[in-house]
């Protein structure tokens, strides 16, 4: 599947009205969203070589070595992985929730075409379809996400990559979590207009492990980490990137809705190296 991107900023003190306007632009309500990114770095596996003595040697040289498969599937890139909970669901974002009651309902996406909106089948505050974790210590829905470094040499007005959500349907999920270096929250709203998801969020501080071990966590207790911006993202998935007349369709889409919000906020395909997800 692949992803197609707009991003914007939006000053803190013309939130409100870029919110109303998209708010228009959609027909919907605001949904608010919160969501905490656990990010896992990968390490490469270091292999060793086997050594072979003696009569063996002639054997093992026309054998196929398993290790060359391993080997060769290494050497690539890794990639950083988000593990993505679903804090909405789990009553974290109460506070912001009672507060917004009235920005209306989710909307609910659905395939058209083979373009696939952005919070479709695993939408970012909702992650996964109706299942229930089996692990003991958790209740919340989460979300495996890959993002891959954006393609270059592609003339298209719009960001494009590759992407992959994984639903984590069992296991404990808190104790996998534990061994991840890096977590971060994003808070905001999402909008849905035709097949394209619109996300304006603040990046935020994560509360403190006793505040998120009590589940009292609500919108006065995080700090945004650049109170002055918000974030605009409008994305829409693929399902078939090798299909032209699908890229092309998806494109058309998302320049649309630039159009619309000509004047309003400027959204512009962004720095291939600022989406680069590669472990250096």
């Amino acid at each position: 599947m692949h992803e197609l991107l707009l991003h914007g900023a939006v000053p803190t003190d013309r939130h409100t009205q870029v919110l109303s306007i998209l708010a228009g632009i959609a027909a919907m309500q605001p949904q608010p969203f919160h969501e905490r990114h656990l990010i896992y770095k990968p390490t490469r596996p270091v292999i060793r070589a086997s050594m072979h003595v003696g009569g063996s040697q002639a054997v093992q040289s026309k054998q196929v070595n398993p290790m060359q498969a391993v080997q060769g599937a290494i050497q690539g890139d890794l990639f950083y992985l988000h593990l993505v909970e679903d804090l909405a669901a789990k009553g974290s974002c109460k506070g912001d929730m009672e507060r917004k009651d009235d920005e209306g309902k989710m909307m609910e996406s659905t395939m058209m075409d083979g373009i696939d909106r952005g919070d479709e089948q695993d939408p970012p505050s909702t992650p996964f379809p109706n299942s229930s974790s089996t692990s003991t210590t958790t209740t919340t829905k989460w979300t495996l996400q890959f993002r891959d470094i954006p393609e270059a040499g592609i003339r298209r007005p719009v960001t494009t990559r590759l992407m992959a959500d994984v639903p984590i349907t069992g296991g404990n999920t808190a104790a996998f979590m534990s061994a991840l270096e890096y977590t971060h929250h994003l808070l905001g709203h999402r909008l849905t207009h035709n097949s394209t998801s619109i996300l304006l969020f603040q990046p935020v501080i994560p509360p403190s492990p006793s505040e998120e071990a009590s589940d009292e966590t609500t919108t006065t207790t995080i700090q945004p980490l650049d109170p002055q911006t918000y974030i605009l993202q409008l994305s829409l998935r693929v399902a078939d990137g090798t299909k032209p007349a699908l890229m092309e369709r998806g494109v058309k889409e998302l320049m649309g809705i630039k159009e619309l919000l000509k004047g309003v906020v400027e959204v512009d395909a962004v720095e291939r190296g600022i989406l680069d997800t590669r472990v250096r």
